[in-house]
């Protein structure tokens, strides 16, 4: 199957010392079927940018394969231009989705790719016109989860790869919308729509959260996880500042991190009071985290995952929910 590209070191938009500031963009977002939306550059170590292709260059599978001899994964675009990249990308993928000659597996590694790098740019700088980027890259997302049983499937193995904040927030989100559809449908694809969002955005607090309290190795003090505990609200906050708070995103940015034994957080809402949309996201949280590489755990295979998740994490799991949420790793 495809997979993503390997990214080694997670890209960070950056900005010259002349004052110049350019953005990351995966070079899997770039197809071969279309020609290069801006000016695209190569950093070249430090702060340094090289200019590799003029807009409008027919970015071929030539182009491409040099650069992934090379070991590149990313290439860069000036910030002035952002608006032609996001609109290349929302033309690209709402393309691509909707071609019937375009296999499943071609069409989830475009998404998957697509989503990681919009979330990347509103974990980094979560301006409401990035969100508003990421609400629209979310929509032909959750239209592909909802109408391609076998694009989710190659969705969900893709999420296998590469665990930063960004891909979680991606991962959580194709999770969350996969395992919301087994529950909703046939019924109202706007309804999953709505909270797609949610899902997709239920971690943007914590681009507030100090970078050294979310990579800590260790056990944080009380003090770090007072922090860690305020990014539910930041998130609710930011979301209703973008003016992209539906009801469903504010349930489930609000309530992601609560636990039915009543020690989640922020409000310590028991079984009774958390929204089954939010129990949706906890529990593609959950799975995630525990499938992943953190500063404090090694990642453990699906198998180990849903082993621990049924056996162990009762506080943290609706075990009902949880036999629906297995159905997705059947192949």
């Amino acid at each position: 199957m495809l997979k993503p590209a390997k990214i080694l070191d997670p890209p960070v938009p950056d900005t010259t010392a002349s004052g110049e500031r350019y953005l990351p963009i995966s070079m899997a977002c770039l197809q071969p079927e279309y020609r290069a939306p801006c000016d695209l550059y190569l950093k070249t170590g430090g702060r340094g940018y090289l200019f590799f292709a003029k807009k409008g260059l027919d970015f071929g599978h030539s182009h491409r394969a040099r650069l992934q001899e090379r070991g590149v994964t990313h290439l860069y675009i000036r910030d002035e231009d952002s608006a032609l990249y996001f609109d290349y990308l929302k033309e690209t993928i709402t393309e691509i989705v909707r071609n019937p000659a375009c296999q499943s597996e071609q069409k989830a590694a475009v998404i998957h790719s697509a989503c990681q790098d919009i979330m990347s740019r509103v974990i980094a700088d979560p301006r409401a016109s990035f969100i508003n980027q990421a609400h629209e890259i979310i929509t032909p997302t959750i239209d592909l989860i909802v109408s391609d049983d076998t694009a989710t499937r190659h969705l969900i193995q893709l999420t296998a790869y590469d665990h930063y904040t960004y891909t979680h927030s991606t991962n959580v989100g194709i999770f969350g919308v996969a395992l919301a559809r087994l529950l909703y449908r046939p019924n109202d694809f706007r309804k999953i729509e709505r909270m797609g969002a949610g899902f997709f955005l239920h971690d943007l607090g914590k681009c507030r959260v100090p970078i050294e309290i979310l990579n800590k190795p260790g056990k944080l003090t009380p003090s770090e996880w007072s922090v860690m505990q305020r990014h539910p609200a930041e998130g609710f906050q930011m979301l209703e500042e973008a003016g992209f708070l539906t009801d469903e995103a504010q349930i489930i940015t609000l309530q992601h991190h609560e636990k039915d034994d009543g020690t989640g957080y922020p409000n310590a809402l028991d079984r009774d009071n958390i929204h089954p949309l939010a129990r949706i996201c906890r529990l593609a949280d959950v799975y995630d985290a525990i499938t992943s590489d953190r500063p404090y755990a090694k990642r453990k295979s699906t198998y180990e995952a849903l082993k621990l998740m049924k056996e162990q994490i009762v506080a943290d799991i609706d075990q009902e929910l949880f036999e629906h949420f297995v159905k997705l790793f059947r192949n």
